[in-house]
C-alpha cells in the first residue's frame, strides 16, 4: 500500500469537516458521533480519532476555518491587509458586514455552519462548557473582535462619542446581523437584507458619531498639543 503524503491527509481532514458539518446540522451536534462520521465516509471511527481527538476539536476547528475566511474578506478590504486592522472604522466593518451576509446566503457550506451555530448547538449545556469557554476567551478575531475594536479606533480619532462603548455596540451589531441573516435563511424576511442591514447599521452609526463641534475640538486640540512651544 503507497504511504499517505500530508496532502493526503489534508483531503482526508477536509473529507471529515465537510461530512461533520452535514451531520451537525442534520442530526445536530449532540446526536452526531464520530462513528456517523465514519461510516458516511466509509472510513473507521480510528481513522477519524487520528484527525480529530474529540468532537468538541473538531467543532473548534469548524469554528476557526470559518473566522479564518472572515479575517480574509475583511483585510481585502484594508490597503494594509491585516496588518490594517488598527485602522478599521466602523464604517468599513459594516459594509464588508453587509457583504458577508449577502455571501453567506450565497454559499451552501457558509449557510450550513450558520445553522449549526444557532439551532443544533445547545450552548447553554455542560458538555458545551469547554467549548463556549474557549471562544469566549480566546482572543480569535471575529466579527465581534473587528467591531468592537473598529468602535475603539473611532474614539481615539474622534470620529466616534467619547461615551460610546464598545463591547455594547459591538454586541448590538451582532445581534443585528445574526437576526436579519437568521430571518432571511428561514425566507420570513419581508424586505431586502442588504438594504435592511445597511440601514440598521448607519443608524447605529449616527448614534454614536461624534458631531462636527467635537472633531474640531479635540483637531485644535491635537494641533495645540503639536505647535512649538514659545521661548
Amino acid at each position: 500500500m503507497p504511504r499517505k503524503t500530508k496532502e493526503d491527509a489534508l483531503k482526508t481532514r477536509r473529507r471529515i469537516l465537510a461530512s461533520a458539518l452535514s451531520l451537525f446540522v442534520r442530526k445536530g451536534y449532540e446526536h452526531t458521533t464520530f462513528t456517523d462520521i465514519a461510516a458516511r465516509l466509509g472510513m473507521t471511527k480510528g481513522a477519524v480519532y487520528w484527525h480529530f481527538d474529540t468532537k468538541e476539536g473538531l467543532l473548534v476547528t469548524l469554528i476557526d476555518e470559518m473566522l479564518t475566511k472572515f479575517r480574509r474578506q475583511l483585510s481585502s478590504f484594508l490597503p494594509g491587509g491585516e496588518g490594517g486592522f488598527g485602522s478599521l472604522s466602523f464604517p468599513v466593518v459594516a459594509d464588508m458586514m453587509v457583504r458577508n451576509a449577502t455571501q453567506l446566503i450565497g454559499d451552501a457550506r457558509s449557510t450550513a455552519f450558520f445553522l449549526l451555530i444557532h439551532e443544533q448547538i445547545r450552548w447553554a449545556d455542560a458538555s458545551m462548557e469547554k467549548v463556549r469557554d474557549d471562544l469566549l476567551k480566546n482572543k480569535r478575531f471575529g466579527p465581534w473582535v473587528a467591531f468592537r475594536t473598529a468602535v475603539e479606533n473611532d474614539v481615539r480619532a474622534g470620529r466616534a462619542r467619547a461615551d460610546a462603548d464598545s463591547v455594547q455596540v459591538a454586541t448590538v451589531c451582532m445581534a443585528i446581523w445574526d437576526g436579519l441573516v437568521h430571518a432571511r435563511i428561514a425566507r420570513v424576511l419581508q424586505c431586502d437584507l442588504e438594504d435592511t442591514l445597511r440601514k440598521s447599521y448607519a443608524a447605529v452609526w449616527s448614534a454614536m458619531k461624534a458631531g462636527e463641534g467635537s472633531q474640531r475640538c479635540k483637531t485644535r486640540a491635537k494641533r495645540r498639543r503639536a505647535a512649538p512651544s514659545a521661548p
